[in-house]
């Protein structure tokens, strides 16, 4: 199908089945006024000189010729093709046409003469419009003079006139194909007696009859001289031709633009051709064999008086079926096939919704049939992973939680395909808590490197150390003279109620009279420290999972459960794993565990139990302390980023906060920020520290006796993180708060320390000196926290710093901050700005334009948004503005 002249440019193919052309002229420039013949290029028409406008122009296909375009008893011009051996039949069919765009001047208009001597055939136009055909026999006498009336006589447009003769038969037909309405006329079958001239020597003379001072004043194309097999099929030529019209092949500028030949049509640059039309029927979709990729369907079922078009053909369908078809440079289009498939079409069995828990997989199979190997196509949600193997559809969940669409698309060797859609939902893991420890009177084991080889039950002081968030320790003394004293060495490992920590300092210090030994120990995750360095590196929008993944690649370190499902945009310098670590716990949020014995790391939402544990005064409280802590408390934050950038400009000009709420003392921090950090971020921030920051930290410490000593149940046992409830009227502590810290005396249960809420800050601690300083730049940069904007230096407080630009200046006192930008004179000026997304489904743009042109005068002003998308194309997308 669109295999041939017609379906490519709409001209006559000489491969038409039964047509066998035996001349045929394209208007085909040769040299001075020879046209080479297109069947046999060797052979030259001749154009008879005639009007000063005489000679070809680009046209519907290709190159078309006008005669007698002044006025043609004067101009006299014509087309010739000289006789020669084989040109007229002396038995069978003959056929004879050309596309004619004429003008109705004389009283005869001829358009193929044979009348130049030896006669055979005439094909004229009366000056009324109607069609004219005459037959001669050897003696050179009309045996048939007929006259016809197409539907559009004595049209202006083009149309095609062809006579039909059958010299056995002793019958001549004409029939016309109208270039506008794309209609065909054919007309009636006349008869005559005699016999036509069998040996005709006439020369073929087109526009000219000089023997009877008859011209036509017009365009020609495509004149075509043919011996018609038995076989061949004059409706079929005339409809072939007809749909062939909406192929541009040739049209116009075209003619340079592609290369034909008989056997396909070659681009000469990047192109696109619009094909001629096919009459096509199915019943079913049809397959699409062979079409260049990007081709597009064109179809109508009312004879092309409309189009409809898009991605997939119509299940069933009748009527006109045309293409657009790329064609790049060099490349030949020869035709493809539409074709209704015999085997039936693949089918696919619904697939049930799936719900996954981050990190869960499941397998799904899927029932289905298909002729031939199946081709899948999957389409999946970020929150997971599919692939597909043999049957099977697997589903792997990552660390982000929530519900997308997937589907699953499966297509056949022909290009049929069957779609399946489904959601797919990953929940939060769940973190199931484990009993706390035992500490009371927990034994100190002490490994060598394989097996423990003593235990300490009569230590001086034994205390663990939990802080949630924080550090994990344990200490311990001992006197010297100890009888295993000998054997504690520096990273040797001590199990205390079953949890390994490795002694990291041993200091031997007199006390008195005594020397006593003081062991430090952490857990094992301290080692993360040493495993490396972690380049510096921005995250967009990621989860806590996934970037702990990447602080414990290769450390023998594993993720356990994250399920905080926060996404966050953040940045960090070079670190160290577990640094890292800590700064996810920091963006994040959560509780960061360590799972010393299976080398797991988690983040969960929260860890803590609440057992209803409770600790009253004299009942199982003795020292308890409340704390209203100022060493952090500050009245005014001024906020600047790297670039120098303050928040003055959209504060009123001050480029600080305060809160006097609590006192009327100035106390002043500094909240710096990363490079290009708006205005506008930095005021939001600055207001949400300052919110904390102004009032005193209240938090409790208490020293308790644990129950699970006496009891040893697990209903009395507490750890950092849980839950308690602690009343001391006198003090003023009544609340149920969580432990945050836990210093257990193993030795002496009842003399154990916990932390409530908030660690107590002490003077000279990092925290308390850092406390005037708020540092969000250096080392990890803080998430974006206003959606206000995402341009940097949107109202150009620090000038041009950000945006790329040309042609552009910087002035002061204008726009809605101090400073905007003038576009002023001649020719293209812009400016421009690369971000990266947020997690938003959709974004506005917005900004202040002020024209100084005369009244009623609108700038050229336009906006753009290039997107780029995951899989590397891009869209360019025009804003409208109001």
């Amino acid at each position: 199908m669109w295999d041939d002249r017609f379906g490519w440019s709409g001209e006559i193919p000489t491969s038409f089945p039964g047509l066998n052309p035996v001349a045929l002229q394209r208007i085909t420039p040769g040299t001075g006024l020879n046209y080479p013949d297109s069947i046999t290029p060797a052979r030259n028409w001749t154009r008879v000189v005639g009007g000063a406008n005489d000679g070809y122009v680009q046209g519907q296909w290709g190159y078309q010729m006008g005669l007698n375009t002044v006025n043609p008893a004067t101009d006299k011009g014509g087309f010739k093709l000289s006789n020669f051996a084989g040109l007229w039949p002396s038995a069978g069919k003959l056929l004879v046409g050309l596309w004619t765009r004429q003008n109705y001047v004389m009283t005869h208009s001829p358009l193929m003469s044979t009348r130049g001597g030896n006669p055979l055939v005439y094909l004229a136009t009366y000056s009324s419009g109607r069609l004219r055909h005459q037959v001669y026999n050897a003696s050179g006498v009309a045996i048939l003079d007929q006259p016809e009336d197409t539907p559009w006589v004595q049209t202006l447009d083009w149309q095609f006139v062809g006579q039909l003769l059958d010299m056995d038969a002793k019958t001549s037909q004409l029939f016309s194909v109208n270039q506008t309405s794309k209609a065909v006329w054919l007309g009636p079958v006349r008869s005559f007696t005699g016999t036509p001239n069998p040996s005709s020597t006439a020369d073929l003379d087109i526009y000219a009859l000089p023997s009877g001072a008859m011209w036509t004043t017009g365009v020609f194309d495509e004149a075509v001289v043919a011996h018609p097999s038995a076989s061949f099929d004059l409706a079929a030529f005339a409809d072939a031709m007809s749909l062939g019209l909406w192929a541009d092949g040739q049209l116009n500028a075209n003619r340079s633009n592609f290369t034909l030949t008989e056997i396909g049509i070659t681009a000469n640059g990047d192109r696109e051709l619009s094909t001629g039309a096919e009459r096509v029927s199915w019943a079913t979709l049809p397959v699409v064999d062979g079409a260049p990729a990007g081709s597009t369907p064109y179809w109508s079922s009312d004879n092309g008086a409309s189009w409809q078009t898009g991605a997939q053909l119509p299940t069933a369908f009748t009527g006109l079926l045309r293409w657009t078809v790329p064609v790049g440079n060099g490349q030949t289009f020869s035709g493809f096939n539409v074709e209704e498939p015999a085997e039936p079409a693949p089918t696919l069995a619904p697939i049930p919704n799936q719900t996954l828990e981050q990190g869960g997989i499941v397998n799904i199979p899927l029932e289905f049939s298909n002729q031939g190997t199946p081709s899948w196509t999957i389409v999946a949600p970020e929150i997971t992973v599919a692939t597909i193997a043999g049957s099977t559809l697997t589903l792997a969940a990552g660390f982000e939680v929530g519900t997308g669409e997937a589907s699953i698309t499966l297509a056949d060797e022909i290009g049929r395909t069957v779609t399946q859609a489904f959601t797919v939902t990953v929940n939060a893991r769940q973190w199931e808590s484990t009993p706390p420890p035992k500490y009371p009177h927990a034994p100190v084991i002490l490994w060598n490197d394989e097996a423990p080889e003593a235990g300490i039950i009569d230590a001086l002081s034994a205390v663990v150390t939990n802080e949630v968030n924080g550090e994990q320790k344990f200490e311990m003394q001992i006197p010297v003279n100890h009888k295993h004293a000998g054997i504690l060495d520096a990273e040797r490992r001590i199990t205390v109620a079953d949890e390994t920590y490795w002694i990291r300092r041993i200091t031997k210090a007199r006390a008195g009279r005594r020397i006593l030994l003081d062991v430090y120990a952490e857990a094992r995750f301290y080692e993360l420290a040493t495993k490396g360095q972690i380049d510096a590196r921005e995250f967009q929008q990621v989860t806590a999972g996934d970037v702990m993944t990447i602080a414990l690649a290769g450390t023998g370190w594993t993720v356990g459960v994250a399920n905080v499902t926060s996404l966050r945009t953040w940045s960090t310098e070079n670190t160290n794993p577990l640094e890292l670590l800590r700064e996810v716990q920091k963006n994040h949020g959560g509780d960061l565990l360590f799972d010393n014995a299976n080398r797991l790391v988690s983040l969960v939402a929260s860890s803590g139990r609440d057992q209803g544990i409770g600790f009253f005064q004299g009942r199982g409280l003795t020292d308890s302390k409340s704390v209203v802590d100022t060493t952090s408390l500050v009245t005014r934050i001024y906020a600047k980023n790297e670039d120098g950038l303050t928040i003055a400009a959209i504060n009123g000009g001050k480029p600080y906060v305060e809160d006097f709420s609590f006192t009327t003392e100035v106390k002043e921090a500094v909240y710096d920020f990363k490079s290009g950090t708006s205005p506008y971020t930095m005021l939001a921030t600055a207001q949400a520290t300052l919110a904390k920051r102004s009032q005193p930290e209240r938090s409790y410490e208490v020293t308790v006796s644990d129950f699970s000593a006496r009891s040893d149940s697990d209903l009395d046992r507490f750890d950092a993180g849980d839950y308690v409830t602690v009343v001391d009227e006198e003090v003023g502590i009544s609340s149920r708060q969580r432990i945050v810290k836990l210093e257990y005396d193993v030795i002496r249960p009842w003399n154990s320390k916990i932390t409530l809420s908030a660690k107590l800050r002490e003077l000279g601690s990092s925290e308390t000196t850092d406390s005037g300083v708020l540092d969000t730049g250096s080392g990890v940069g803080t998430f974006d926290l206003v959606p206000f904007n995402l341009l940097l230096n949107s109202r150009f407080d620090n000038d041009l710093a950000h945006w790329a630009n040309f042609g552009v200046q910087v002035v002061p006192g204008h726009g809605t901050g101090d400073k905007a930008v003038r576009f002023s004179g001649s020719g293209e000026r812009w400016i421009e700005q690369t971000i990266a997304p947020d997690n938003r489904d959709s974004y506005a743009f917005s900004m202040d334009l002020v024209s100084q042109g005369p009244a009623g005068w609108s700038p050229n002003v336009t906006v753009q948004a290039v997107v780029t998308y995951e899989d590397g194309s891009s869209e360019t997308i025009d804003l409208e503005l109001s």
